[in-house]
């Protein structure tokens, strides 16, 4: 079976496509076929026509974000379109939320940062919550002082991102995120925010400093990805393992799997 990419219909199987079960949905042969080449059904293209999606790459991109025909137009009024909407799901917002914070001036990534800081319990008893790299991204900070342990790790922060940029060591601080993974990701020129997105992908520190270099932030390395046919979960092994986007959509089309990426990106940190 050939595999299917976001921005490439999978080839039309012209002896299965009926012009009469377009047509009785009000939709002509010429553009039912372009729809039957993105494998949408007739009565599904017309409840997307309904909603306003006129293309049938659009509908399939709301799709892969979530959207279905009877809510892509609360989409539509927030002013998020349908690449713009798959980073908002694919880091857990809905609507409601994706409005709120586009309207604020946050971008995805941004609006994460945010709702992590306001969830997260006060600083005497935060937990450890891990990402998809199984890694802690909080650690427990005390009130300020010599005597303390908080002021302690802090202070190994502060000299260890010593001569970096004010603005990336000020994230950490204004998080309170001070301890050794906090240093790693600092170390290696990635603010905190982004870092937190880049955990939710799986990425380590070294290898978002790699997609960094070459102009890519985490949300444009989701769309990306995604663009590219190439599942939320595979994404991190994918990047690790040091190809683009494309370069692993015609791996996996030629059959190889993300296991193997996997066993790529374990030799890729052993160099």
């Amino acid at each position: 079976m050939t595999r299917t990419t976001f921005d490439r219909p999978e080839p039309d199987d012209r002896s299965s496509f009926d012009p009469e079960a377009w047509e009785a949905v009000g939709i002509s042969a010429r553009d039912g076929r372009k729809w039957s080449q993105h494998r949408i059904e007739p009565a599904d293209a017309a409840r997307w026509r309904r909603a306003g999606v006129a293309e049938p790459i659009d509908a399939v991109r709301w799709k892969i974000a979530g959207v279905s025909p009877d809510t892509v137009r609360e989409w539509v009024y927030a002013e998020i379109d349908a690449r713009e909407a798959v980073g908002w799901t694919e880091l857990g917002f809905n609507v409601v939320q994706a409005r709120k914070h586009k309207r604020a001036g946050r971008t995805p990534v941004q609006a994460y940062g945010r709702e992590h800081r306001s969830r997260a319990p006060g600083p005497q008893q935060r937990p450890r919550p891990y990402g998809r790299s199984g890694g802690a991204y909080a650690t427990t900070v005390g009130p300020s002082g010599p005597g303390y342990k908080g002021h302690v790790t802090a202070h190994r922060f502060m000299q260890a991102v010593q001569g970096r940029d004010p603005q990336l060591t000020h994230s950490y601080m204004h998080r309170q995120w001070v301890d050794d993974e906090a240093i790693a990701w600092a170390v290696h020129g990635i603010e905190a925010s982004e870092a937190l997105a880049w955990k939710e992908l799986g990425i380590t520190p070294v290898e978002a400093e790699r997609q960094q270099a070459q102009g890519m932030s985490a949300m444009q390395s989701v769309k990306a990805w995604w663009q590219a046919g190439i599942p939320f979960d595979e994404v991190a092994d994918w990047i690790g393992a040091g190809l683009t986007p494309s370069e692993a959509a015609q791996q996996r089309a030629n059959g190889v799997t993300a296991e193997r990426a996997a066993v790529l990106r374990s030799l890729q940190k052993d160099q």
